[in-house]
């Protein structure tokens, strides 16, 4: 460590921003370089620096942190072992560690190759002691990324580990089902391709938008449909915009409603119509035909992004959450496999209200969709909104 850089460490947390911007300059091109050994020992003397001060600084977080990142980022064996021997937190907090671990996850699954990773993460030292979130969602967002996951022989000895098979993300497959295949960029896909969806509005493939025809209200004039909702099939519905409340200014609307002589497809918008609807209570929108895949996609984009004053999950917890919300959304159990809510998902006719309520803030957080669910008794209907 040069001379400028040991006073900076030693003195981080009253550090200038001149100081720390060089401090963070000089780690990337130690990274960069491979001097691995430097960045190692600099993580240390951060962690050690803050616990005797009690505790990090602003300034002790976001050097680590870059460090991390630029670690997690460079592609190589050696910065792995690296990132595996620095403190991934410095936190006593555990949400903002959690928050930490998963946020790396993603970060290495984005910047390293899937081979180094299954060698040195999860084949060099099978037990040892990585902290078990961030393993856990390494392990998914390589599933994401569309890594063999279930060829690797590996990954899939940790999958079968009493500490994955005890978290919440061992639910979910080790490969992409139908519904998932959207996230994967294509091999001809144009630079500007992403896979995330408007969160409401035209999606730009040729859909028409839906509404009542006096044909259909006539069909259905004696279709009643009584409200079912329940705290807990709203909570779960919820699951992809929890976070726009927990962090933000956000409100959800999660309702199902029942009737017992069942609604047919094409005359689903003059039904749709006339529910007392939260988020349309004066209104009465427009709706998009849709599709699983298109609402997989819509469900996993709210997951992800960001609140207007929060995180959002990444992409591991991200699709947990998505499937939690459809799981709601057609009526399945909480705790129904991943491959029944997909099959259900299958059966159920999707919908995609426009907007225009006024209920919606119509910033940048807005989300709806409506399911007619399999038998076409039930409908569900999902809408969240945010402000900054």
């Amino acid at each position: 460590m040069n001379e400028q850089s040991a006073r900076t460490v030693a003195a981080l947390s009253t550090a200038e921003y001149a100081d720390v911007a060089a401090l963070e300059h000089e780690i990337g091109l130690r990274v960069s370089a491979g001097d691995v050994d430097w960045v190692v020992g600099i993580g240390g003397d951060i962690a050690g620096q803050a616990a005797a001060e009690g505790g990090p600084s602003a300034n002790h977080e976001a050097v680590l942190g870059h460090l991390l990142r630029s670690l997690a980022g460079h592609a190589a064996p050696e910065s792995l072992r690296a990132l595996l021997q620095t403190p991934l937190s410095l936190s006593s907090n555990g949400l903002r560690r959690q928050r930490t671990e998963r946020a790396l996850a993603a970060t290495v699954a984005r910047g390293q190759r899937a081979e180094d990773i299954e060698q040195v993460v999860y084949g060099e030292q099978p037990d040892a002691v990585h902290p078990r979130e961030f393993r856990a969602c390494l392990l998914q967002e390589l599933v994401l990324a569309g890594v063999p996951v279930e060829d690797s022989p590996a990954l899939l000895a940790f999958a079968r580990t009493p500490a994955f098979l005890e978290h919440p993300l061992a639910g979910l497959p080790l490969h992409l089902l139908p519904e998932e295949r959207g996230l994967i960029r294509p091999e001809d896909a144009a630079p500007d391709w992403t896979w995330t969806v408007g969160l409401l509005g035209p999606t730009g493939r040729d859909a028409v938008e839906l509404h009542a025809t006096e044909a259909m209200r006539e069909r259905t004039a004696d279709v009643e449909m009584t409200e079912i909702s329940v705290p807990g099939t709203a909570e779960l519905m919820g699951a992809v915009v929890r976070h726009w409340c927990t962090d933000s200014n956000g409100r959800i609307a999660a309702q199902d409603f029942w009737s017992p002589d069942p609604v047919r497809p094409e005359d689903f918008p003059a039904v749709f119509a006339r529910l007392p609807l939260t988020a349309w209570e004066e209104d009465e929108p427009g709706l998009l035909p849709s599709t699983p895949e298109e609402v997989f996609r819509t469900l996993f984009t709210a997951a992800v992004r960001m609140s207007a004053y929060g995180p959002g999950e990444c992409g591991a917890h991200g699709r947990l959450a998505a499937w939690r919300s459809l799981a709601g959304l057609t009526g399945a159990p909480a705790d129904a496999p991943v491959e029944q809510v997909a099959e259900s998902a299958r059966r159920t006719h999707w919908f995609r209200p426009a907007s225009g309520s006024a209920w919606f803030h119509d910033i940048a957080w807005d989300l709806g969709v409506a399911a007619l669910r399999p038998g076409g008794h039930e409908i569900a209907v999902l809408a969240a909104t945010d402000t900054d």
